[in-house]
């Protein structure tokens, strides 16, 4: 098992073309407790799909069948996700500590009030569900490895980033659009935490674009993961049924590098790597790359001007036009290549 201590270090670690990437492990969890009735997914069908399907829905074949309950349930596991983490990261970490680190006592105390607003979460999400009479998920157990300041700061816009594509990439699922509101107010402050976190505390790029990254359910449960040990086995369903394949990326990654990835190619019933494609899904749309060759891992990243920058997340997929549950074979992955919005060469990104 990879440790997620491996990838604490390279998150403090950033400049201006270099990625941090969260950690990709292989454990098997238990994500609910009662199965939910709705159809079977081989996790091996996902490599098997042919590379030209152009299925109309990113989610897996059972989502129709997906209740308002279970993804209001897979929220709230996600808001036990950051609360458990901010709780332990401001249990572990003084206005001192925050001070010798070199962050103001502004910064700690925001994230006090940024905790406050997970819980807040927990509350209203709670509330929803025992007004339509639905079973509650209880908080999982956890681990997030040993963190210093700066890598707790470093994690933390991560979740808010990851957790701003949860909710965005969720709310097509609810029935009931009258629970719209709830999910929008909920993703909304997720962003402005996260554009908070990155800009002021990081001093980095606000945002990556215009447009939030969606992310199925089961997408945004293969990065969350990585930091859940277990869970109470009397937890009803939620959303997300299985995680995908890890994949994992070296932090060294640059935009126009030659990059090698690691998956188990094994695992799936690709023959090779010339069947699958490595997916960038970014702020500004999907960009698409093949492997050097079918006995090669190594792919060449797309550059800035491309599109490669802020939040990107990097998927391995049986196709070449569809990033969905069925063609996702492993990841994502998130990265985040900081960007300099006065480069000349960004601006023409943007053009007024």
């Amino acid at each position: 098992m990879i440790k997620s201590t491996l990838f604490l270090s390279a998150l403090s670690l950033f400049s201006f073309t270099r990625a941090y990437t969260i950690p990709q492990t292989k454990r098997t969890i238990n994500i609910v407790g009662k199965a939910r009735h709705s159809a079977s997914y081989d996790s091996s069908s996902s490599s098997s799909s042919s590379s030209d399907s152009s299925s109309s829905s990113p989610y897996d074949p059972g989502s129709s069948s997906i209740t308002d309950a279970e993804v209001l349930n897979y929220a709230l596991t996600l808001e036990h996700l950051e609360v458990a983490f901010y709780t332990q990261g401001l249990a572990n970490f003084s206005a001192d500590a925050f001070a010798e680190a070199g962050f103001a006592a502004a910064v700690r105390a925001n994230y006090d009030e940024i905790l406050s607003h997970e819980e807040s979460h927990i509350t209203l999400l709670q509330s929803v569900l025992e007004e339509m009479g639905a079973d509650i998920v209880q908080a999982c157990t956890y681990d997030f490895g040993s963190v210093d300041v700066a890598s707790f700061i470093a994690m933390s816009a991560a979740f808010e980033t990851v957790g701003a594509s949860a909710y965005s990439g969720a709310s097509n699922l609810l029935k009931r659009r009258s629970l719209l509101p709830t999910a929008s107010s909920i993703l909304s402050t997720e962003a402005r935490q996260s554009t908070w976190i990155q800009s002021t505390v990081q001093h980095l790029n606000p945002w990556s674009g215009a447009f939030e990254v969606p992310l199925t359910p089961n997408q945004i449960f293969t990065i969350a993961s990585n930091f859940i040990v277990e869970c109470p086995s009397s937890n009803p369903p939620i959303a997300a049924t299985h995680a995908f394949l890890p994949l994992s990326i070296p932090t060294t990654a640059t935009p126009g590098a030659s990059v090698q990835l690691s998956f188990n190619l094994n695992e799936t019933s690709a023959s090779d790597l010339s069947e699958l494609s490595v997916a960038f899904l970014t702020s500004n749309g999907t960009i698409f790359e093949q492997f050097s060759s079918p006995d090669s891992y190594n792919v060449t990243f797309p550059t800035q001007e491309e599109g490669l920058l802020g939040t990107v997340f990097v998927l391995i997929v049986n196709s070449t036009k569809d990033v969905t549950d069925l063609t996702t074979v492993a990841g994502p992955t998130p990265l985040m290549f900081p960007f300099n919005a006065t480069d000349p060469q960004i601006e023409a990104l943007f053009p007024n």
